[in-house]
């Protein structure tokens, strides 16, 4: 039962598509030093998760999962027709390696969207200036480095994206 939701070759494929393409330092700087350090930064000075922000974060994930879900459709169509046609190597490697961050970056998306899914039932953020103890810093620092890893994982979409669109600027 749990093979069904196993989403480790996801985590794993992607990693795998980094791997080939940087060194492991260029791999740890954007993807896990800087949104630790960011979501250090907000947990020291303690900006917490509110009602408001979880509000405001479980509309604009949603909207972006969505959005993930047709990128990755369009890119599922595009590396089906392209390995069909023969295209060339270099070409369809990078739409396998942009396949395989995008549904990385999904699920980054999908978890976080849980995570603010249970804060939000469970009503753990600040009320009236007041904590809700440990939990909340807890879930505020995997929240924001959730965060912060979906826009570095985001950012490099972007960028295969571009270069696979407009390959003489890169």
């Amino acid at each position: 039962m749990l093979a069904l939701i196993n989403v480790g070759l996801i985590v794993k494929e992607h990693y795998r598509t980094l791997q080939q393409d940087a060194k492991i330092l260029f791999i740890i700087f954007p993807f896990f030093f800087i949104p630790i350090v960011l979501s250090g930064f907000f947990i020291f000075y303690n900006k917490l998760l509110t009602y408001e922000s979880t509000s405001a974060l479980l509309t604009a994930f949603a909207i972006l999962t969505g959005l993930l879900f047709n990128v990755i459709f369009i890119l599922f169509g595009i590396v089906s027709s392209n390995a069909e046609r023969g295209v060339e190597h270099k070409k369809h490697l990078l739409l396998k390696h942009l396949y395989a961050n995008s549904m990385y970056a999904l699920l980054v998306s999908t978890i976080i969207l849980i995570i603010l899914i249970g804060v939000a039932i469970g009503g753990i953020w600040i009320r009236d200036g007041q904590e809700s103890g440990r939990i909340a810093v807890i879930l505020s620092a995997i929240v924001y480095f959730g965060i912060f890893h979906f826009i570095s994982t985001l950012l490099m979409v972007f960028k295969r994206l571009y270069v696979l669109l407009f390959p003489r600027a890169s």
